[in-house]
C-alpha cells in the first residue's frame, strides 16, 4: 500500500496513510491508549527567533517556567539507602534530595542558612548536612543539629532554622522536584502518563545508562529537535529508509503532555529508496533499531519488514527479561512511542528498551543547554533491578559516538548536534525576524511555546 496522494501543484507528496491506517495491519490488536487521536491544533503563527536568543525572555522563563514546574531530578533507584543524597542543579537553584530514615524521599534547597554556601556538590551518602564554609548541619531530615558557634546566634531559634524543603514527588520510581510550593500535584499534571506507561512495566525497568552533553544552543532548540520527525530524512538518513518522515500521529493530551507515535520498518516515499520489505530488514538490522541488530531470525516468504523486526524484538526482550510477549503489539515492541511532559522530560514507551531525554538550561546562560540520555530496560523477571547505571558527562570535543553504553544510539545524536551549533547562529541571524513552523509535524514544538506563553501569562 502506498503511502501517497496524487503529486500536489508544488511537486510535494502529502501522505493519506495515517498512522492507525498502519496499526490496523499489525499482527496483534493495539491497546486503546494508541487508538486516542486527539486532533490538536496550535494555529500556523509565526514564532519569533528572538524567543531563543534573548536574554531578557530567557530570564522571564526562569522565573516563570522552570521554578514553577516539576523537573525529573533523579530515580528512587539513586538513592537505595537512607542518608542517600542526590544534587539537582537548576537555572542557578540547586535542591538536595535525600533518602530518609523512614524510606521516604525528601528535597531542600542546597544552601546554608548561615551565609548561602551550596552545602552539598557531589552525590554521596551522609548521616548528616554539614556546611564546609563553617561547620554549621542539619540533620538529613532538614532539621537544624550543630552551631559550633551558638552563643553568637541567640536571635536564631534553633526550632525554625531548618533547611528550606522543596516541593518533592514521585511517580514509578521517577523522583521529581518544584520550586514552586504552591504547584499543583506531579500526579495530576502528568496524566495521562502514569495510566498507560503502567501497560508497559516502567515500575520494573532499570537505568542501563546514562549520558550527557552540553550543547550549544537554546534548551528550547534543543527539545524540539526530539519532538519530530520531519528531520530523519536529512538528519538520519541511515534511518529514513525505515523510519517514515511523514507517517506520525502527534497527540497533545493534556496542556503538560503530548505524544508522537512513529512508525518503523514501513516504506517512507520521501526517503524514495525503492527498497523491498526483504531490503528494508537488511536496512534495520545493519544499522540497529530497538530490535537490535544484525540478522538473527530467517526472513522468510512474503514477511513484512515490520512483522520481522517485531517478531525479532519480541525474542530479543523476552530472551533478557524471561517476559512473554508474544501478545504484545508490533508498535509496542519497535515503533517511536515518545511522550514529554513541559516543559522538559520525555520518555518513550512500548516493551523494548525504553529512552528518557532531559533538557535543562546550562547554568543561567541561554544559549547552552544540558542534554541528558537515559535508557531504561526491563529487569529480568524474578530478580532484583540492577543498580542504576553511573551518570557519564562528555567533554566540549567529546563525539556522542564515545558512549558506546547507548549502543545504536551512539551515532544518531552526534548527527543531532550538527544541527544546534548552526540552528542557534541561525536564530541570532534572524535578529527580530520570525520562524514558520508546520502545522503539524511541528505540533508539540507549537505546543511547547503555548505553555510556555500560558506560565508568562500567570
Amino acid at each position: 500500500m502506498t503511502n501517497i496522494s496524487a503529486e500536489t501543484e508544488q511537486g510535494n507528496f502529502e501522505p493519506v496513510e495515517s498512522y492507525q491506517d498502519i496499526l490496523d495491519r499489525d499482527t496483534r490488536p493495539v491497546p486503546e491508549i494508541f487508538r486516542e487521536v486527539t486532533h490538536a491544533d496550535a494555529g500556523c503563527g509565526p514564532i519569533p527567533a528572538s524567543r531563543y536568543t534573548s536574554a531578557d525572555f530567557f530570564q522571564l522563563e526562569v522565573e516563570k517556567v522552570w521554578l514553577k514546574t516539576w523537573q525529573f531530578a533523579c530515580l528512587e533507584d539513586d538513592l537505595p539507602d537512607a542518608g542517600d543524597t542526590y544534587v539537582y542543579d537548576l537555572v542557578g537553584r540547586s535542591a538536595i534530595v535525600i533518602r530518609q530514615a523512614d524510606g521516604s524521599i525528601r528535597a531542600f534547597l542546597n544552601a546554608c542558612r548561615h551565609r548561602g554556601r551550596k552545602l552539598v556538590t557531589e552525590n554521596g551518602c551522609r548521616g548528616m548536612v554539614r556546611c564546609p564554609y563553617h561547620g554549621l548541619t542539619w540533620n538529613t531530615d532538614g532539621s537544624f543539629k550543630v552551631n559550633p558557634f551558638k552563643w553568637d546566634f541567640l536571635h536564631v531559634d534553633d526550632s525554625d532554622f531548618g533547611l528550606f524543603p522543596v516541593r518533592c514527588e514521585s511517580w514509578a520510581g521517577f523522583v521529581f522536584i518544584n520550586f514552586d510550593a504552591d504547584a499543583a500535584p506531579l500526579l495530576d499534571l502528568i496524566a495521562p502518563i502514569p495510566k498507560h506507561f503502567e501497560r508497559w512495566r516502567i515500575q520494573d525497568c532499570y537505568k542501563s545508562a546514562h549520558v550527557g552533553k552540553v550543547m550549544p544552543a537554546n534548551w528550547k532548540a534543543c527539545a524540539e529537535a526530539f519532538l519530530e520527525s520531519y528531520h530523519v530524512l536529512a538528519t538520519h538518513p541511515q534511518a529514513a529508509p525505515f523510519v517514515s518522515s511523514e507517517g506520525g500521529q502527534y497527540d497533545v493530551l493534556s496542556d503538560h503532555v503530548t505524544r508522537f507515535l512513529s512508525p518503523t520498518a514501513v516504506a517512507s516515499v520521501l526517503a524514495g529508496t525503492g527498497l523491498d520489505e526483504r531490503g528494508r530488514i537488511e536496512a534495520m538490522t545493519t544499522v540497529g533499531s530497538r530490535a537490535g541488530t544484525g540478522a538473527q531470525r530467517e526472513v522468510l516468504d512474503g514477511i513484512t519488514a515490520r512483522q520481522y523486526v517485531a517478531d525479532q524484538a519480541r525474542e530479543l526482550v523476552a530472551s533478557k527479561t524471561g517476559i512473554d510477549f508474544d501478545q504484545a503489539s508490533d508498535a509496542e515492541m519497535i515503533d517511536g512511542i515518545a511522550y514529554d511532559f513541559f516543559p522538559s522530560f520525555h520518555l518513550w514507551g512500548g516493551f523494548a528498551q525504553k529512552i528518557c531525554y532531559r533538557f535543562r538550561p546550562d547554568g543561567t546562560n541561554h544559549e547552552r543547554t544540558l542534554m541528558e540520555v537515559m535508557l531504561f530496560e526491563l529487569a529480568p523477571q524474578g530478580q532484583p533491578k540492577p543498580t542504576p547505571a553511573p551518570y557519564r558527562l562528555l567533554g566540549p570535543e567529546d563525539d556522542w559516538a564515545l558512549a558506546t553504553e547507548l549502543n545504536y544510539l551512539s551515532g544518531i545524536y552526534g548527527q543531532d548536534e550538527s544541527n544546534l551549533g548552526p540552528v542557534q547562529e541561525g536564530l541570532r541571524a534572524l535578529g527580530d525576524g520570525d520562524l514558520q513552523f508546520s502545522r503539524y509535524g511541528d505540533l508539540r514544538c507549537r505546543h511547547l511555546h503555548r505553555m510556555i506563553d500560558r506560565y508568562l501569562a500567570a
